[in-house]
């Protein structure tokens, strides 16, 4: 089947037409989508605005830079709301019990980061000073210890001097009994020698007067020879 000219053109008419209308179609729903948006924030504007797009731009046959004008001015409208809905929201009781809270916090987080640092500064010291106690204790009872040891040995030193001294004592004491014994031997060598002089002296004399009395014993014969002879010559 042949297609006339005319057929061609006028399907390329309704082909534009159809895209035309599609695009003016897709601006509207997103013309209505901005208003639903500038709802939320305020609704007499909503309204007065969706009234001006029903009476002027809500229509099939609207131009496309009509369209795209209101477009444009419904995008800056929900721009200057917002704006203006955060302005407002900072002023808002609620928006100023948080700020306020907000910095209450943030008060409270210095308070609190300041007491952590004494804290931490209080126990810097404590450790500090506890380490000072353990370090010196541990001094002490080194130096304890050590003396304890000098001492211990100065005992041994006094006790080996002391046994020296003892045992150097009991060799005196030994040695005078040594002399003494033969001190006392020797006088009992003297005594026993004096004893032997004076028996051998005894026995002399013994023999001494042993030898003179023959001589008594013959003076006296003579003199009874002398009385006889006296007696004979007086008869």
């Amino acid at each position: 089947m042949n297609m006339t000219i005319q057929d061609f053109l006028k399907k390329k008419q309704e082909k534009l037409a159809q895209k035309t209308k599609s695009k003016k179609k897709d601006f509207r729903e997103k013309c209505e989508d901005i208003l639903e948006q500038i709802k939320t924030y305020n609704e007499e504007k909503h309204n007065e605005l969706l009234k001006t797009f029903k009476d002027r731009y809500d229509k099939v046959n609207i131009q496309k830079k009509k369209i795209l004008g209101f477009y444009g001015q419904l995008v800056n409208e929900l721009k200057a709301l917002r704006e203006q809905a955060g302005e407002s929201l900072l002023q808002t009781p609620v928006v100023k019990r948080a700020q306020s809270k907000i910095k209450d916090v943030k008060k409270q987080k210095e308070n609190i980061e300041k007491k952590v640092d004494k804290v931490v500064k209080s126990t810097k010291r404590k450790v500090t000073d506890a380490v000072k106690k353990v370090e010196k204790a541990a001094d002490e009872a080194v130096a304890k210890k050590t003396a304890t040891k000098k001492t211990a040995a100065k005992k041994k030193v006094t006790k080996k001097k002391a046994a020296a001294t003892s045992s150097t004592e009991k060799k005196t004491a030994a040695k005078k009994k040594v002399t003494k014994k033969k001190t006392v031997a020797k006088k009992t060598t003297a005594k026993k020698a004096t004893a032997k002089k004076k028996v051998a002296k005894k026995t002399v004399a013994k023999k001494t007067v042993a030898k003179k009395t023959p001589a008594k014993k013959t003076v006296a014969k003579k003199t009874v020879a002398k009385k006889k002879v006296t007696k004979k010559a007086s008869k």
